[in-house]
């Protein structure tokens, strides 16, 4: 399951937040398609501000290639507690914003009355310890079709608990590039099980 999120607008997070999720029923979209998108959750200036950090850090050596086949972005490893340093401090809205997901697909499924399986799922997310900051480079990059928990993958049950792919429940993007159009190209394609692609 996919929440999409993309930056940005002129509404104060939270009450932007808040008011997607009255008006996009994401509990809802997110049981009946498998995914949702959230339009504008940070300010212009909060995007602005994550998006200065992030090219900082890039450009400062923390971000990098991994090297694995199909995959050309640059990441870097955001422990929740890293975000105290003044280096990683102006990540911190974009950090509230993910790490409020779980409790806001909560609250939403309890005001759409779901059902009782998707409720208990809804519940089951918690916010994990680590996000990640990726940068794909502005031409001819992108990343193999995956699964975020692939039971068939041989690493699926390895690593702590909570931080494990099999204990995956949601995967939440945040886009913090601004003016993008469809002609800019670069999009995130859901495969979904009837075999349709689902672009965004």
């Amino acid at each position: 399951r996919v929440g999409v999120l993309r930056a940005p607008a002129h509404m104060p997070c939270a009450a932007l937040l808040l008011a997607s999720l009255a008006a996009l029923s994401p509990t809802q979209r997110l049981a009946r398609d498998g995914f949702a998108v959230f339009d504008g959750v940070l300010s212009r200036e909060q995007t602005a501000a994550v998006r200065e950090t992030a090219e900082a850090l890039r450009s400062g050596g923390a971000m990098r290639n991994l090297g694995q086949d199909g995959r050309d972005d640059e990441v870097l490893t955001v422990d929740l507690g890293m975000l105290r340093d003044p280096s990683y401090s102006g990540l911190m809205d974009a950090a509230r914003v993910l790490a409020g997901m779980p409790g806001m697909l909560v609250e939403s499924g309890r005001r759409d009355e779901c059902a009782a399986e998707t409720a208990a799922q809804f519940a089951s997310a918690s916010t994990p310890r680590l996000l990640m900051l990726a940068r794909y480079p502005p031409s001819a990059g992108g990343y193999v079709p995956h699964l975020d928990n692939d039971a068939a993958d041989p690493d699926h049950q390895r690593g702590p608990v909570g931080l494990r792919a099999c204990d995956r429940v949601y995967t939440c993007i945040l886009y913090l590039q601004s003016g993008w159009s469809e002609a800019d190209d670069g999009r995130l394609r859901l495969h979904r099980p009837r075999g349709r692609a689902e672009r965004g």
